[in-house]
């Protein structure tokens, strides 16, 4: 059957729906309890606030080539479409690949840092041992279910699951502000001798990752009501929106331990530095509901990657790249259920493997899994700007320069930094006894995915140039 007689996804996604599903991928309130102390502890200190002001630029810069090369894309293909506009259908393909399997491994992750969260949360507050694992398959299946159905059911659920978790970070927020008032605000985090401190390639590293999903403006272009108009909206103030909040919630957050005292508050409480400062201020009651938020920050997030993937095979299987059956829209729903249930699978047998293999949920199946995914995420990133910078060059476009050439080129030149510090610290990042050996793994497995793409456009290219040609449908 032809691509054009293919029935399309169904939707009319306004920008405050794609907003809200982009920012629940970032999972703010995540954001803040895992990502800050690492900021904090691996990066440069007090000066995290910093951090996430100069990821907040890098993005930004990267949005505005993105915008403005989404007006030639015409599918729901986000970067692998841009990519392949810009530097080709092989490589195109290979990042194709690579973007399906780095975000199911972030997904396999999360799912299964929601059982072991939720695990912990229901033993500590009801004394019901439950194995993680259960809890995970729990949330394999909900996810499944929304994913089967239409986009705007999911759209509901995150929405709602997102004002609750930013709503207690605002909080929080305010109660620092009120209790330091202007004046106590900690200055030292915008001083050069703090951000120069310590690793600031680590901490803009943590918080280029906080900003992982926020492309599926782009993936939602087939549900959006007007698109031309809904997704630039959407991803300017998506980026926007998420980089002012991790800026002013980090700064509260480092300014109510003070920087004489940051060091030996973030050796003392770790990983929990974000719930003993909620602890501080609202009390075991209060912190124990950011706990239970913290894990449906974590479903939500986990949600919204589903229905990322999930759209990257239907347009992969779409244009006949993968089965076409990939490509099935439900009659009543709208939806890529095929797809979905697909991945859904995908997540049940790789979640048998890593029970039978022992794998811990926390130090291993989210450490390995989401750093592999970072790396692959970060290495399209830098793909895609490159694709912009070349397609706006080969068009010889009249475009703005600053849109064409200036913005993703300071962009690509921000992704690559941070890249080199994530390979350079690998070890380190991953941790645990076997760091090196797991690292070297991370590394092939990104190579080999992006291969396995690329390798396939070029058997097309010299063995079915029909089919290769018909993937220029995928930009």
């Amino acid at each position: 059957m032809g691509e054009v007689e293919k029935k399309k996804l169904q939707g009319s996604l306004g920008v405050a729906p794609i907003v809200m599903m982009v920012v629940a991928t970032a999972a703010p309130l995540t954001v803040m309890v895992a990502n800050t102390p690492l900021m904090v502890s691996m990066g440069n200190g007090v000066a995290a606030p910093v951090d996430a002001f100069i990821a907040t630029v890098i993005m930004f810069l990267f949005t505005v080539g993105f915008v403005a090369m989404s007006k030639h894309i015409t599918n729901a293909g986000a970067f692998y479409a841009f990519i392949q506009k810009g530097l080709g259908r092989s490589i195109g393909l290979g990042s194709a690949t690579l973007a399906v399997a780095s975000y199911a491994m972030i997904l396999v992750a999360l799912q299964g840092f929601i059982g072991y969260a939720t695990a912990d949360a229901i033993n500590s507050l009801l004394h019901v041992d439950v194995p993680w694992w259960m809890y995970s398959f729990l949330a394999v299946g909900v996810i499944a279910y929304l994913g089967y159905r239409d986009i705007e059911l999911s759209s509901r659920f995150l929405g709602i699951a997102l004002v609750l978790e930013i709503a207690v970070v605002i909080l929080v927020d305010i109660a620092v502000l009120w209790d330091k008032g202007p004046a106590g605000m900690e200055a030292a985090s915008f001083e050069m001798a703090s951000i120069v401190s310590g690793s600031p390639g680590l901490g803009i590293l943590f918080a280029i990752f906080s900003f992982i999903g926020f492309e599926s403006t782009v993936i939602y272009r087939e549900e959006a009501r007007d698109p031309d108009r809904t997704i630039p909206q959407a991803t300017y103030t998506a980026v926007l929106l998420v980089g002012a909040f991790y800026v002013l919630s980090m700064w509260c957050a480092v300014s109510a331990i003070g920087q004489a005292n940051i060091t030996a508050f973030s050796e003392t409480h770790g990983a929990d530095m974000y719930l003993a400062i909620t602890e501080h201020y609202f009390g075991v009651i209060f912190m124990d509901v950011m706990h239970v938020l913290l894990i449906t920050s974590l479903f939500a997030c986990a949600l919204s990657l589903h229905n990322i993937v999930v759209r990257y095979k239907y347009t992969l299987g779409r244009f006949g790249v993968l089965s076409d059956r990939f490509s099935n829209v439900h009659p009543e729903h709208g939806s890529p259920h095929i797809s979905s249930a697909a991945l859904s699978i995908f997540s049940v047998v790789a979640f048998v493997i890593l029970i039978v293999i022992g794998a811990d949920p926390a130090t291993e199946i989210y450490a390995w899994g989401a750093m592999a995914g970072t790396l692959g995420y970060m290495t399209i990133l830098s793909l895609t700007c490159a694709a912009v910078v070349v397609f706006f060059r080969r068009e010889k476009t009249t475009g703005q320069l600053w849109k064409t050439l200036i913005a993703p080129t300071g962009g690509l030149i921000g992704i690559l930094g941070c890249l080199w510090v994530a390979v350079s610290n690998l070890p380190d990042l991953i941790g645990g006894d076997n760091a090196k050996t797991v690292s070297i793994l991370v590394v092939l497995f990104m190579l080999c995915t992006f291969a396995f793409g690329f390798c396939i456009a070029e058997r097309l290219r010299t063995r079915q140039p029909t089919r290769y040609e018909a993937l220029r449908q995928l930009a």
